[in-house]
């Protein structure tokens, strides 16, 4: 099912991977209350399997509001025996792949919308 915000033409630059790593690694910081976790930082050691949801959760809710793109979460990603960077890396590939989707979307859109106009 489509995101329904949908991005905009205005809307900010798509993240690059270390930005985009960093700001899953804040949100698990701040969720854990731990400093020590860095990139290669087991993600089964992130708290229970609920901690980890609720990270995941935060972050989606998160990047969508930022970025206005949907970003899809995968259930097993929950379970996964990986390091963060791992988890941060199926994330943002996903998270690429929509928000390239949706400007090419907005484009189009845009087209349409000056075509009806004329």
């Amino acid at each position: 099912m489509p995101f329904e915000g949908g991005i905009s033409l205005s809307a900010p630059k798509r993240p690059d991977f270390e930005q985009f790593r960093d700001a899953l690694i804040a949100v698990i910081k701040e969720h854990i209350r731990q400093e020590a976790v860095d990139p290669f930082y087991p993600w089964l050691q992130v708290g229970d399997e609920s901690t980890r949801e609720a990270i995941l959760h935060i972050f989606k809710n998160q990047m969508e509001s930022t970025y206005g793109v949907e970003l899809v979460v995968e259930p097993h990603l929950v379970s996964l025996d990986r390091p963060v960077e791992s988890i941060a890396i199926q994330l943002h590939h996903v998270f690429n792949t929509v928000f390239l989707m949706e400007q090419i979307n907005a484009k189009i859109r845009a087209k349409l919308k000056r075509g009806q106009v004329k």
